[in-house]
Parts: C-alpha cells; sequence; structure tokens
C-alpha cells in the first residue's frame, strides 16, 4: 500500500526545495564573487600594486590598482 503525503508535507518539500536550490545560488554568487576579485587584487599585487575594492553585494563597484611612488617622498 503506497503512502501518500499530506498537503502540509507537499508544501514543506516544496518549501525545503526552494530553500535548497536559494541557498545554491547565493554560494555560488558569492563564490565567483570573491574570486573575481582575488584575481584581480592577485594581478595588481603581482605588478607592484596595492589594490583598493569597494564591492556592492555582489558587484565590484570600484576596483584601482594604487601603485606607491618612491620618487615622491
Amino acid at each position: 500500500m503506497k503512502n501518500k503525503l499530506s498537503a502540509w508535507q507537499k508544501l514543506f518539500l516544496l518549501f525545503a526545495g526552494v530553500l535548497l536550490i536559494s541557498s545554491a545560488i547565493f554560494l555560488t554568487q558569492s563564490y565567483f564573487s570573491y574570486q573575481q576579485v582575488k584575481a584581480a587584487s592577485d594581478q595588481c599585487y603581482d605588478q607592484g600594486g596595492f589594490p583598493k575594492v569597494v564591492k556592492s553585494g555582489f558587484e565590484v563597484q570600484v576596483f584601482e590598482c594604487n601603485f606607491y611612488d618612491q620618487a615622491n617622498d
């Protein structure tokens, strides 16, 4: 005999599925945003600069690679 799910169980499963998918999307966006900033910062450091990063949410609003000029002391 098959055990059918009640309406509350179906609603709970739907909510859990949506929560799982939303969490996966959020984590993916966070990871790729971090990787973008890390790659740009590493390139700046490799050129001898110091990065300045301003983020809003997952987007990079400002990225500057500042170089210290020793001749201007």
